[in-house]
């Protein structure tokens, strides 16, 4: 008689989540040394503007043709993981690093204007 184990749980475990806002800064496209277009943006996603920056990396052919259309104002909606980073904190902080977080888009499409 064998017994069957229960299948084991994925134990990846990703946050995923959808962000519609504006950018708050000029988007950022760099190709690192194997090729691999990456593109960054700051995207204003708060009731007030300024209140709530979120960090978007979106790498590969959609960080190329994305790089070209977007401008700094424009609605923009981006779909990802969220991902845990590290930021070098400011000079006499006591801690040297500060946890954060940032998306990392599967998709970004130009949005509609909001309301």
């Amino acid at each position: 008689m064998t017994l069957l184990r229960p299948p084991r749980p994925n134990r990846t475990v990703t946050a995923r989540i959808e962000v519609c806002g504006r950018l708050a800064g000029h988007p950022v496209l760099r190709v690192t040394p194997a090729g691999t277009a990456v593109l960054s943006l700051s995207v204003d996603c708060g009731a007030n503007a300024g209140e709530m920056l979120l960090p978007v990396v979106i790498t590969g052919q959609a960080a190329r043709e994305m790089g070209s259309r977007l401008r700094l104002g424009a609605a923009v909606r981006a779909s990802g993981s969220l991902q845990p980073t590290l930021a070098r904190a400011r000079a006499g902080s006591f801690n040297p690093t500060v946890p954060g977080v940032e998306v990392v888009a599967d998709e970004v499409t130009l949005a509609e204007a909001p309301g």
